[in-house]
């Protein structure tokens, strides 16, 4: 009984080893030619994604335009180049100071963050956000 016992223990412990890479999988954001946004673990099909007009790109332009954002980073973070990509990805030009190479930027992510620990640290539209938080920096995007 206890070897059977082992035994499952075991097999369930290498099943949930295997989810890790499914976790961690990038999630694709996308229109459809019909306007449905959609989310997939694939890049989207070229033949199935809504080609914009010059009045959409304009009008996305602009509200990439309103956000600021400051981004305070060390070079060897790997949370701060997912936020860096993040913001990229969403076409949000951001303001890169790395901390280690900036001692004014340093001081000034100090003065802001409080206890001036951990990175990355964002100033998103007037809010700060402490380490890599997607959902927050998405909600200070709005």
């Amino acid at each position: 009984m206890k070897k059977v016992f082992f035994v499952l223990s075991l097999l369930f412990i290498v099943f949930q080893l295997c989810l890790v890479p499914v976790v961690s999988a990038k999630l694709y954001t996308w229109i459809d030619k019909r306007g449905v946004t959609r989310r997939t673990y694939y890049p989207p099909p070229s033949d199935q994604v809504r080609k914009g007009n010059q009045a959409q790109k304009a009008s996305s332009s602009q509200k990439r335009s309103k956000n600021q954002v400051e981004l305070y980073v060390t070079s060897w973070c790997p949370y701060c180049k997912q936020a860096k990509d993040f913001f990229r990805s969403k076409g949000v030009k951001i303001k890169v100071y790395d901390i280690e190479k900036d001692k004014k930027a340093a001081a000034r992510k100090k003065k802001l963050d409080g206890s001036g620990k951990g990175v990355p640290f964002a100033v998103v539209n007037g809010k700060y956000i402490s380490g890599f938080a997607p959902t927050q920096y998405s909600n200070a995007l709005k």
